[in-house]
């Protein structure tokens, strides 16, 4: 799948059933909030949001795709030890958020320090990326 897909499908995901763990762990982000039409612009990372995002959880944005440069940053690597992150990771993120009732009303994607959060957020984005293929 490719960015501008994802981002398509993003856009026109199906309502799902509600994750109660999803909506329990949405309900307590105080953070750093952006639209999700604000996260791209003229096709490209949004600068400025990338860098906020980058600050609050202490990670790096790695821009490739396939970059790998040491075992911290593995797939296989525990959450907490991670130290960068990817357009996926990132995207991954947003899924979930946007199938929480809080975006639905707010229509607002917010970023806490929890960076141990935003992995189980990734990680519950990317199984509905997996299941709505």
């Amino acid at each position: 799948m490719t960015i501008r897909q994802y981002i398509e499908q993003l856009k026109t995901s199906k309502d799902l059933n509600q994750n109660t763990d999803l909506e329990n762990s949405v309900a307590k982000i105080e953070g750093f909030q952006f639209r999700m039409e604000n996260l791209f612009e003229n096709q490209k990372l949004n600068p400025e949001i990338l860098s906020k995002i980058e600050q609050i959880l202490n990670l790096i944005f790695i821009k490739e795709e396939n970059t790998n440069s040491c075992f911290a940053n593995s797939e296989e690597v525990r959450s907490e030890y991670k130290q960068s992150f990817k357009i996926f990771d990132l995207l991954d993120y947003v899924n979930a958020f946007t199938h929480s009732s809080f975006y639905k009303e707010s229509h607002q994607i917010s970023i806490g320090t929890e960076t141990t959060f935003f992995w189980e957020m990734v990680k519950i984005g990317s199984d509905l990326r997996k299941s709505e293929k």
